[in-house]
């Protein structure tokens, strides 16, 4: 990989998290002398600072964290498939202990928010019908979501049995609307490792799973075309082997490294493949950053990633 590349990859993940940092502390704005971070929206490199991520970890996994393993896997699941802490409050957590799960309770919620212009579906990425003719709700639940309910025991028996965010992963990534790149398996698979049904995953820090974005970053950082194809193994050990260079950034705080793991690697990689798309003139996010926005926001429901 280029040194210099390597070098403004782990740069690009110290300074998206400070501008983080700089925000909870309170500081005003700009955040940065970057001018392209100044104006366009980057995800933060860490996961569990997102807003709604740090939701779900307050009220939703962590309260439940002593429920049997396969209901915290089937509500994990609820939980992303629509994706919203709107949605997820007033659904609440599925307790199969005392009722179950209500399909027809998750439909109507759906279809009564949606009519009444209430946020329910995520925005952060797109749920398809993968061409399914039929509403939105009937789709997550019928196809998505009761499968799932029927094996979530046997998903949950895989992780126990394998204490693997990868085997866990290829074994959710069988079923609809799950599958494909495997993205929406990925997202819960990486709810899970925080939550006592994956904690102590064995390869945290070996595997990830490599979406286009991440695979054109690591192209860039090869010196590679970057529409070249790449194949999940072999985009792992290149991201396992920037994992271990980490310790080599001289100029990356020790706290920001201990932090540093296959799934901050893999998610930064498609960022800073973004970042590199302004600098050099290839291409633009969808999204500006509007400071305007933000403080309104944020004087209302708090720091914003």
């Amino acid at each position: 990989m280029d040194p210099e590349a390597v070098e403004s990859f782990f740069g690009w993940i110290d300074e998206r998290h400070s501008i983080y940092k700089r925000r909870v502390a309170g500081e005003p704005p700009p955040w940065t002398t970057d001018p392209i971070l100044q104006e366009y929206k980057f995800t933060n490199p860490f996961r569990e600072n997102d807003r709604v991520t740090v939701w779900m970890r307050e009220n939703w996994t962590s309260p439940n964290d002593e429920r049997p393993s396969w209901e915290i896997f089937f509500n994990c699941c609820l939980f992303r498939m629509v994706g919203t802490s709107e949605f997820a409050n007033a659904h609440g957590w599925v307790n199969f202990g005392m009722r179950g799960w209500d399909p027809s309770f998750t439909k109507d919620l759906i279809e009564e928010r949606l009519a009444n212009g209430q946020k329910t579906f995520t925005g952060a990425y797109i749920i398809t019908n993968q061409g399914i003719k039929a509403p939105k709700s009937e789709v997550v639940v019928e196809c998505f979501l009761k499968p799932i309910d029927e094996a979530k025991v046997l998903l949950a028996e895989t992780a126990a049995s394998t204490n693997s965010l990868q085997e866990t992963h290829n074994s959710l990534s069988t079923y609809k609307g799950w599958g494909g790149g495997g993205f929406m398996a990925y997202e819960v698979i990486t709810d899970l490792n925080y939550t006592s049904v994956l904690r102590t995953a064995h390869d945290r820090y070996t595997w990830a799973n490599a979406g286009p974005g991440a695979k054109r970053g690591l192209n860039r950082l090869l010196g590679n075309p970057l529409t070249k194809g790449m194949k999940q193994e072999a985009a792992n050990s290149k991201m396992h082997s920037l994992l271990q260079m980490k310790a080599d950034i001289s100029k990356l705080p020790l706290e920001t490294q201990k932090s540093i793991d296959m799934r901050t690697i893999e998610h930064s990689l498609c960022e800073w493949d973004k970042y590199e798309r302004v600098r050099l003139n290839q291409g633009r996010p969808r999204a500006k950053f509007n400071v305007d926005n933000y403080l309104s926001r944020n004087s209302v429901i708090g720091p914003i990633v």
